[in-house]
């Protein structure tokens, strides 16, 4: 499979307070109700002509956050543009229509200074298979109350929107999949009802599974057939006879490992198939109450291989 990352071909953004004002010029762009420019509309071109007009695997929008203003988060409704214009000359009186695509984002004063990535595949997929003519998107904020400014096209090429693409076929026989331990907790206790937080990613392979290292959550996010493996070591607890360990996928258990004995390796594995994305995997500590990870180099291991996935 091939990844491809697109930078913008021009930004700019609409201002009711400037209404006659073409503000293209802008190193950032907009959106929301802003103390100056008061209601503001993005626009963003992306030149996706280079790309087979088949549909991708993938396609995320980066946008960069400068500021966020309110103190609540920011709703961002992406757009899709149903008129051509051109960025150079359009202003919010001219400004093209646009649609509703259903994907929307939230910010938060914490994303600031950062990228943020919000997926667009069903929009560039309209547009790759000409089901919508890609006149670009426009992005709106729809709470009255709140603006956030990202960087636009002038900002530079550190700042600037992006569209990464994924798209192609995987190679006959090819395995996808993340490997992630825990290397870092030897002696630490493990409460009842809590993830096991896997601290160290091994291999990383796979555009569909992502892994918060905060939740120990792994997200997969597309339709398919997986195999997960998992063993984690212990040495001993603070009641029960035995350990339980459940591997779950949005809080229902897929499959268990347990072990007569609290010293020493649980181990399970499962196969399951996911159908409605996304779904998020947790390793979760069911035996009763608290354990003590072994004190050994890596205390805990986690695979998920993809064995067959929709895009294959």
């Amino acid at each position: 499979m091939t990844t491809q990352t697109f930078l913008s071909t021009g930004t700019t953004f609409v201002s009711s307070a400037l209404a006659e004002y073409n503000l293209s010029a802008s190193a950032v762009i907009a959106v929301g109700t802003h103390s100056v420019y008061q209601n503001s509309i993005s626009f963003i071109k992306f030149d996706l002509s280079s790309l087979p007009s088949a549909p991708v695997t993938s396609a995320t929008l980066r946008l960069f956050v400068f500021t966020k203003d309110g103190a609540t988060p920011s709703p961002i409704v992406v757009n899709r543009v149903t008129s051509n214009y051109d960025i150079n000359t359009v202003t919010y009186n001219t400004q093209p229509s646009y649609e509703p695509t259903g994907i929307t984002t939230e910010i938060s004063s914490d994303e600031q200074l950062k990228y943020i990535e919000i997926s667009v595949t069903s929009l560039v997929n309209q547009w790759l298979t000409g089901a919508a003519p890609n006149y670009g998107l426009a992005l709106t904020n729809p709470d009255g109350i709140t603006s956030v400014l990202f960087g636009g096209k002038l900002s530079g090429a550190d700042f600037e929107p992006q569209l990464v693409v994924t798209y192609g076929q995987k190679e006959p026989g090819e395995l996808t999949g993340i490997q992630a331990q825990l290397q870092q907790s030897p002696g630490v206790i493990l409460a009842n009802e809590a993830n096991v937080i896997f601290d160290t990613t091994i291999t990383d392979q796979s555009e569909s599974i992502s892994y918060n290292l905060q939740t120990g959550e792994f997200t997969i996010s597309e339709p398919g057939n997986y195999y997960i493996s998992w063993w984690v070591t212990t040495d001993g607890s603070a009641g029960p006879s035995n350990m339980v360990f459940a591997l779950l996928a949005n809080g229902n258990t897929i499959a268990l490992g347990n072990s007569p004995n609290v010293t020493g390796q649980v181990d399970g594995d499962g196969f399951f198939t996911v159908a409605d994305e996304p779904v998020t995997i947790t390793l979760v500590n069911q035996s009763g109450a608290s354990i003590l990870y072994a004190n050994i180099p890596v205390q805990a291991n986690i695979s998920i291989i993809t064995v067959i996935s929709d895009s294959d």
